[in-house]
């Protein structure tokens, strides 16, 4: 069986208010669990905080995998005052691919440098650069098989494919895309990683706006929900979680583009703070 966390699901920055608590403000963190150990990260937004006890345990039996989707900041900005990296028992696997030249290692060592921040981490830290492409041969941590794609982003941006190997589970996690300034190859790419080696249970998909409003956003690199319903129906996916809410959509205007979504009669909903996912053989 495969659990999904969703740390934070909120976009371009946090946001604190009553009017925003079903939902939630934190932004973009996700845990992945396989049921026997392995544990794996997506991005590390203010939503990694809500993650922290699924986390602190992880020792040398057991190190983290966090993969990052890209570097900009509301999907960084809660690594510094993650608590288990002053853990000196603690470790962690960094990875991505290059963007734009930019690694894993130099980004994380970027952002906790002087004059930023003023403690360096103690946890046991290993990086590693993947390949543009996995190839025949994806990541392996645990049971968890890792596979990804570019995707259309400024700065670029890499959406991921994790493979349960024991139960059959998958989930595709595609944060900070453009679809519709998507060229050809961008698209035939995500929609592959979707179907193969077949249709993920899981799409969760950037769907930062709507579509009425998304030409005004031209150029910024996100998605509308529409276009996320889009992928999911040429995908054959089982599920579509839609994520990355923008920061002023409070709880009333997502209540009504949830109740949009479903009057399409997807197998589809929004993402909240700290929505869990279960699926897979045992589900």
């Amino acid at each position: 069986m495969m659990r999904i966390v969703l740390g934070g699901v909120r976009g371009t920055s946090p946001v604190s208010h009553p009017g925003f608590m079903r939902y939630g403000g934190a932004t973009t963190s996700l845990l992945v669990e396989d049921g026997a150990g392995a544990r794996l990260v997506i991005d590390a937004g203010t939503g990694l905080r809500a993650l922290q006890p699924r986390l602190a345990a992880a020792g040398a039996d057991a190190p983290v995998l966090m993969l990052f989707t890209h570097y900009h900041l509301d999907h960084l900005i809660g690594l510094p005052a993650f608590a288990p990296l002053y853990d000196p028992d603690w470790q962690v696997l960094f990875a991505s691919p290059r963007r734009e030249g930019v690694t894993a290692e130099s980004a994380v060592t970027r952002l906790v440098e002087k004059p930023f921040w003023p403690v360096a981490f103690r946890a046991r830290q290993r990086f590693r650069v993947l390949p543009d492409a996995p190839g025949d041969a994806p990541v392996c941590h645990g049971a968890l098989a890792v596979r990804w794609c570019a995707v259309h982003h400024r700065n670029g941006c890499h959406a991921y494919r994790i493979d349960d190997r024991e139960s059959g589970a998958s989930v595709v996690f595609a944060t900070d895309l453009e679809w519709r300034a998507s060229d050809a190859a961008e698209r035939d790419a995500l929609l592959r990683l979707c179907r193969g080696p077949r249709p993920a249970d899981v799409l969760i998909m950037d769907g930062q706006f709507d579509a009425a409003e998304a030409g005004r956003f031209a150029g910024w690199g996100h998605s509308a929900w529409q276009d996320a319903v889009e992928v999911a129906a040429a995908a054959g996916v089982g599920r579509l979680v839609v994520t990355h809410h923008a920061p002023d959509l409070d709880d009333a205007a997502l209540d009504r583009r949830g109740l949009a979504l479903e009057a399409l009669g997807a197998h589809a909903c929004l993402a909240q703070d700290g929505m869990e996912i279960e699926t897979g053989k045992n589900v």
